[in-house]
């Protein structure tokens, strides 16, 4: 059971296994040094989303290597819930459903390890986001999202016998991940049109972006100069990670 905290970030975390992580971008460097520059995300994000007024939860994959994943990343401040479904949606969908039966959360945010720039203040700006409207997203340059967040606030819709609003069930935010063309440039568009049809409020944060393909590390090498100067918690691992990788 998670402690009570208004406000829950969702890490989603695979095991750093060579060959099942970034496949995309292992073409190019090579499924050991994939599987390590994941590693390094991962580790970067944990340690700049270190913040006091949310509590982290590491939903994991795959579910038969929680211990590993527990001696990676430690237990300190963190809770720990598998992954569950056959797609990104489903799984989306379940744990925000996890979060917010076992926490009581009243904003909820879920982030990815495939953006190691993302930092408490881009948490901080989405809660803050979530505090007057019911959904936050992070679009991402590839036309996916690198964040989104859901607040317990419900839509309200007409009621159309006595024509005044009322508010419905939070169960309907699940309806914000179906029919989604998961990993294609129209997750983004097609969310924020999903949005829209169920009326429910929502608020876009800056554009970022996601590495999955050995383009991204030319953009990711770019970034990263001007972040260390800002925030270099748990990014010089990673500077010194891409002045090794060479095609």
């Amino acid at each position: 059971m998670l402690k009570p905290s208004n406000n829950l970030l969702i890490i989603f975390v695979k095991y750093p296994q060579a060959g099942r992580v970034k496949t995309r971008l292992a073409k190019d460097v090579g499924k050991r040094k994939a599987a390590d520059l994941y590693r390094l995300f991962t580790e970067a994000v944990l340690k700049r989303t270190e913040g006091e007024n949310f509590k982290r939860i590491i939903c994991y994959t795959p579910q038969d290597k929680e211990k590993e994943i527990k001696k990676w990343l430690g237990s300190d401040g963190l809770e720990f819930c598998p992954q569950k479904g056959r797609g990104l949606g489903e799984r989306l969908c379940n744990a925000f459903g996890f979060a917010l039966g076992s926490s009581g959360s009243r904003r909820i945010v879920a982030i990815g390890s495939d953006s190691p720039l993302i930092d408490k203040e881009v948490v901080h700006a989405a809660f803050k986001a979530l505090e007057t409207k019911q959904c936050v997203l992070g679009p991402a340059v590839d036309g996916g999202y690198y964040l989104i967040g859901l607040s317990s606030l419900s839509p309200v819709r007409k009621d159309r016998a006595t024509g005044k609003e009322k508010e419905v069930s939070n169960g309907l935010k699940r309806e914000v991940f179906k029919g989604i063309g998961w990993s294609t440039r129209k997750v983004f568009t097609q969310t924020v049109a999903r949005l829209k049809r169920l009326k429910i409020s929502y608020r876009l944060l800056d554009t970022s972006f996601d590495v999955d393909r050995y383009k991204d590390i030319a953009c990711l090498r770019q970034k990263i100069g001007s972040s260390l100067q800002i925030n270099p918690s748990g990014l010089k691992p990673i500077a010194h990670a891409l002045r090794r990788i060479a095609r």
